[in-house]
Parts: C-alpha cells; sequence; structure tokens
C-alpha cells in the first residue's frame, strides 16, 4: 500500500530531488515513542545521520532532542528543532568551546584531560558529560572502536 502511494507521485516528480514520506517517518517516530514511554528513556536525532530540517517539526514531537556534532549542527538545531541538543567530538577548540555555548544544553567531553581544560570555560547552565570507554568493544577498526588505545 505504502509502495503505491509512491509510485502515484513518482512520475510528477522532478529529479534530482530528495523524497521524503512523512507518513513512513511519523509510523516510525511512534514505535520511537513507544520505546520512550515503556522505557524513561531519552532519544535523540543524530544530525549526521540525518539533517533535513524540513522534518523537524514533526519529529520534535517526539523526539527529546538532538546530537550534534560540530558548531553547525549544534547551531541547525537551535534555529530549526527548538528541543535539546547534545554535543559530542572526539575533540573541541577553544573557539568550538565559545560558539557552542550559545547553542548547546550538553557538551559531552571525549577525556577528562579535555573536561579539566574546557570546564572553566564554560557559563551558564550547561550540563556536562564525560564519555567512559566501556573497555569492550567488537569493533575492529580503530578509528571507529570506542575502545582503542587513547580512547
Amino acid at each position: 500500500m505504502e509502495t503505491n502511494r509512491f509510485q502515484r507521485i513518482s512520475s510528477k516528480i522532478e529529479t534530482p530531488c530528495y523524497v521524503v514520506d512523512e507518513l513512513l517517518i511519523e509510523k516510525n517516530l511512534r514505535i520511537l515513542k513507544k520505546v520512550k514511554d515503556k522505557t524513561d528513556c531519552k532519544i535523540l536525532l543524530a544530525l549526521k545521520g540525518f539533517s533535513m530540517f524540513s522534518t523537524f517539526p514533526l519529529i520534535s514531537k517526539y523526539l527529546d532532542g538532538v546530537c550534534a556534532s560540530s558548531v553547525n549542527e549544534a547551531r541547525l538545531r537551535r534555529e530549526e528543532f527548538g528541543r535539546e541538543v547534545e554535543v559530542f567530538a572526539p575533540a573541541y577548540s577553544d573557539k568550538d568551546i565559545r560558539e557552542l555555548q550559545k547553542y548547546a544544553d550538553i557538551i559531552i567531553f571525549n577525556s577528562i584531560r579535555q573536561l579539566k581544560k574546557y570546564k572553566k570555560k564554560l557559563k551558564g547552565k550547561l550540563e556536562i558529560g564525560l564519555r567512559l570507554n566501556p573497555e569492550y568493544s567488537e569493533i575492529k577498526v580503530d578509528l571507529y572502536n570506542p575502545c582503542a588505545e587513547y580512547s
């Protein structure tokens, strides 16, 4: 049924373009809402994976906020999403920290060294997090392994 709906409109679409089925997105969002309600967890949209801000009004009805990994992603959230933003990046510059304070609600640091370096520079009601190395991973490529040496 859902495929037929897409087939009916696909001949009318000028390409190249992105086509998003908001009914299917909302169907998935309702599933996520059930998970949230049953587990009392937060569910965030990873902007790196999906940043089509025209869908943010719909998504923000269901999800708690977004996870950003850069100043520009955090700014996009502040301007378009209207919910919580958590920021996590492997590294930050002094400039990043200054800018992120305008947009972020929570900044998660990747090491105790980062936390010590930037903690005193943070102002306002910003929450601070620290990513912990779980010391267990099935990831074979160190670039993506959260437990790699020096992680």
